[in-house]
Parts: structure tokens; sequence; C-alpha cells
């Protein structure tokens, strides 16, 4: 079992740091860094990746936002609306933000005549890392307690031992990036739009019942199901019409 700790900020001379932030900030880097690493080895234009990736990171977060407010607690945000811009408090929903990054990056590659798929190529594959380093900020944080459970993974948290999403998610990306450089690298194909679409749907869905039911704040259901768990099920049904429909995966393409 995981002793519980809980560290939200620290303070560097005059200068307080948001825990949670810094590790979303490292998040995007180090994603970013693997992408154009990937994308210089395809032939890519790295400067065109890494203003693309501005705008994903704009688009991502004000959909982040957006989806957190109006689908997981619009009751409160209806009621003090000066707080929606709080974006530092925490409260974004990832799904919200792949929806406004996968716009900013179609509007962004049919305005500048780009391949969108060798360029979503190259970001999916860093998106592994990203993830196992942005959700090591949730878990630090406890941000997304889960049920209770006596595993040895669950997180001795005060009035009983719970699961943590965080520290679940954080995992898996980390075991999903290393499944990518180690074994699928080297791969002519690009697949990685499609594969982790697949893979983190799947996975996520599975991993959202664990969530905690039985504590103040929990997250919002709708039919049983969690926000995160429909947009778990779009993505796997666009990555199975994606591999099914498109031949751009040819190592030729």
């Amino acid at each position: 079992m995981i002793p519980y700790f809980s560290l939200t900020a620290i303070n560097i001379g005059p200068v307080r740091l948001h825990l949670w932030g810094l590790m979303v900030a490292l998040a995007f880097g180090a994603a970013l860094g693997v992408a154009a690493r990937r994308a210089k080895r395809a032939g890519l234009n790295t400067a065109v990746l890494l203003d693309l990736a501005v705008w994903i990171i704009i688009a991502a977060f004000l959909g982040a936002r957006l989806a957190h407010v109006f689908l997981y607690n619009w009751s409160y945000f209806s009621l003090s609306p000066w707080e929606i811009i709080k974006i530092w408090q925490g409260g974004l929903s990832s799904f919200g933000g792949f929806i406004g990054a996968a716009a900013a990056a179609v509007i962004y590659a049919r305005r500048n005549q780009l391949n969108f798929w060798h360029y979503a190529d190259a970001i999916m594959y860093g998106f592994p890392l990203g993830l196992g380093v942005g959700r090591l900020g949730c878990f630090i944080t406890h941000m997304h307690p889960g049920r209770l459970s006596n595993s040895l993974l669950a997180v001795a948290y005060p009035g009983g031992a719970r699961l943590d999403l965080g520290l679940l998610e954080s995992l898996f990306g980390f075991l999903l990036f290393g499944v990518y450089f180690f074994w699928l690298r080297q791969t002519p194909r690009k697949i990685f739009l499609p594969l982790t679409m697949l893979i983190y749907g799947s996975v996520r869905f599975m991993l959202d019942f664990n969530r905690a039911t039985d504590i103040i704040g929990a997250d919002a259901r709708y039919a049983g199901l969690t926000p995160a768990q429909y947009g778990s099920l779009l993505l796997v049904l666009g990555s199975v019409y994606l591999l099914i429909a498109h031949p751009w995966a040819k190592a030729s393409d």
C-alpha cells in the first residue's frame, strides 16, 4: 500500500508554484519534445509542429475548462460565473481538452494545407508520455480519489485506503509510452493516432469504474457512466472507423 501524502504548492523564494499546474506544463513539454523528434525523423517541419502545438495547447485548455464547467459542476459555476476563469485551481476535463485540441489541429492543418495525419501521428506518439507526467500532478494533489481498496496500488487516504485515478493513469501512460518507444518506434506506418485512441479509450473506460462515489465532489454520472466514459466510447468507435476506412496507415503514405 502506498503512504498518503499531499503536496499542492511549493515556495521558491517569493514565488509560489502550484504543483498541478507545474506538472501539466512539464507534461506538455515532454510530449512535445518526443513528438518533435519523431516529426524530424519523419521529415516533417518541426517549426510548423511547434506552431501547431501552441494552438493545440490553447484550444485544449479552453475545451477542457468548458467541458468541466458544463458537464461536471454547472450547478456551482452557474451561481459563481467568475470562478470559471480560475483554471489554476484545477477543474479541467481531459476529454474536453481532446475535443478542443482536435478541432484546433484540423483547422490549422486545413488552413496551412498540411498533411493532418502525419502531424497527428507524431503528436500522438508523444501523448502517452505527457499523460504519465501530467497525471502525476493529479496524484500528488489527489484530485481524483477512487473507490476503497486494499490493493498494492491503493493509497492510505485518511479514512480508508483508496485507489487513486491520477496514479493509475500515470502508470498507464508511462507503460504505453514504453511500448511505443521500445517496440513500435521504428514502424513507418502512421498508426499512433488510431492506436492511441483505441488503447486509451478502452483503458480509461474501465478505469473510471474505480472512481469514488461515496465522497463529496464525486464525479457526475449520467445513466451510471461518467462523462469521460462516454468520451472513451467515442474514442474507441472513432479509432475503429479510422483503422478500417483510411488507407493512410500504410508505410508508403
